[in-house]
């Protein structure tokens, strides 16, 4: 089993102090205030109160109440190494028991995650306490998927579950056994895999770096079969109640996106620290997980935006083609799935599960952070170049008012001229609401933004590449504003 922790130990700075205490056995290892790592004095520090690397802000904004909800933790897993002896040890009659209690939690992985309720906040707050939860103690298992999918098709039904539980094998391999996780490659290049770029780079020292296959074939069935698990047990109550009536169809009609970022330390000796995010040396691996509309961007070296993902609406031919229809336009002009949702994936809405509103998770791998340890001819076969300065996570509130340039111009300027000491990532997580509270009307919804910090923080150039039109927005909003009051 794995664990997860709202927080981590960070080692003092002062190693000359802890060498003193050790010879003076001032400090000892059973003390768990002071030390969990040899006799090292340690400083807990909880990640929602980070703020010099991590900042989260949310407001309701123009709606009775918020329905968003966000997560940070830090989740600890056995090593690559430990797991895979594990789950193909043939001489272990219970692997399940000796995975849930005797492998060591070695490897620490930062996660991030934003939810975007609909219809109520159940949904939301069930996966801001349960999803990081789900994820950590699932046992990744070939036909315990198999018979996951197989509840969905005789408790869901439809032709949707029926079609891929008739398909499980040729699903299995699409998705999880051989994609190593290219869907990356959906957002840059719709051709070979070879036109994406070369996938191996090498170091200064000769060893090869596969920058498209970031994670085995059982770290990919954990996410699918953790999201799926959680969506049908808990999030639709299948397992509780599962006939369907007009009660069950209330209690269960809420809803809610769900985007992730999971970030750890390619040398995975490196994540063995608590800390190994705050000053990284070396590679990261950048791990993001897709259900809804939810928008991840990431700011590189230049100060450019890139989105991270892409939202899973009716408008998207990839989705319609997963779905085969079902799509309508309403008096707006916006084209809706079921009649009713904006999304063509969410977690609960049980009403629309039979038809393909799945939280089947679209799963993303990139290759980030310094870039010291690489040849100069290799660091453009990086995704975004290296040295990337931060990664910003908002709901639709925030995406629907600015796009992903603006969102990291107004983090950037705000940097730029408040400075680095003031301008901390909480600091400019709260200007983001706040701009969007001043340039929203009164249907505008919930607003979420989380920021995590990466090693370039700050050393982007000095621009504002869309401050003209942040500005626009600001009067048009305050004209606005004024011609409601004159009425």
């Amino acid at each position: 089993m794995g664990k997860a922790q709202a927080h981590i130990y960070l080692k003092p700075a002062n190693e000359v102090l802890h060498k003193a205490l050790r010879v003076n056995n001032a400090i000892t290892t059973t003390s768990p205030k002071h030390s969990i790592q040899g006799a090292q004095p340690m400083l807990r520090v909880l990640l929602n109160k980070f703020p010099s690397f991590i900042g989260h802000a949310g407001s309701r904004i123009s709606r009775r109440y918020n329905e968003d909800t966000y997560s940070i933790n830090l989740l600890k897993l056995p090593a690559t190494g430990a797991e895979m002896n594990c789950l193909k040890n043939k001489n272990i009659d219970n692997k399940e028991e000796v995975w849930h209690n005797e492998l060591p939690l070695k490897k620490n992985i930062l996660n991030l995650s934003v939810f975007d309720g609909h219809g109520g906040d159940r949904v939301s707050k069930l996966l801001a306490s349960e999803l990081h939860n789900r994820i950590i103690d699932t046992y990744p298992s070939k036909a315990a998927f198999f018979a996951l999918l197989k509840q969905y098709k005789d408790n869901v039904g439809g032709e949707y579950w029926d079609r891929i539980y008739e398909k499980r094998d040729t699903y299995y391999k699409k998705f999880i056994a051989s994609c190593n996780t290219k869907e990356e490659q959906v957002l840059f290049k719709s051709g070979k895999a070879s036109e994406s770029g070369p996938r191996m780079i090498f170091d200064k020292w000769g060893n090869i770096i596969d920058k498209t296959s970031l994670l085995n074939e059982n770290e990919r069935l954990r996410l699918f079969m953790s999201f799926l698990k959680l969506d049908f047990t808990e999030c639709c109550g299948y397992e509780q109640e599962p006939s369907m009536s007009e009660r069950t169809e209330a209690k269960f009609s809420s809803g809610s996106t769900a985007s992730s970022v999971f970030i750890t330390s390619y040398d995975e000796a490196d994540s063995f620290d608590e800390s190994f995010f705050v000053n990284p040396q070396g590679l990261l691996k950048l791990v993001v997980t897709q259900v809804g509309d939810a928008k991840i961007i990431l700011c590189d070296k230049n100060g450019i935006a890139h989105s991270l993902t892409k939202v899973h609406h009716p408008t998207s031919l990839r989705e319609s083609r997963r779905l085969g229809g079902n799509f309508q336009t309403d008096s707006f002009g916006d084209t809706r799935f079921l009649n009713n949702f904006s999304n063509t994936r969410s977690f609960g809405d049980r009403v629309g599960k039979k038809d393909g509103l799945s939280a089947e998770p679209d799963i993303y791998s990139y290759l980030i952070g310094s870039s010291m340890s690489l040849p100069h001819s290799e660091i453009t076969k990086l995704q975004f170049g290296g040295d990337e300065c931060f990664i910003c996570l908002v709901t639709d509130g925030v995406s629907d008012l600015l796009t992903d340039q603006e969102i990291v111009d107004l983090i950037t300027s705000t940097v730029n001229n408040r400075g680095l000491k003031t301008a901390s990532p909480q600091y400019v997580a709260d200007e983001v609401i706040k701009y969007i509270a001043a340039i929203a009307n009164r249907d505008a919804d919930n607003s979420t933004c989380l920021v995590l910090r990466l090693p370039n923080w700050g050393n982007w150039p000095v621009i504002d590449r869309t401050g003209r039109s942040r500005e626009e927005k600001l009067m048009m909003s305050s004209q606005g504003g004024s011609e409601r009051l004159n009425v």
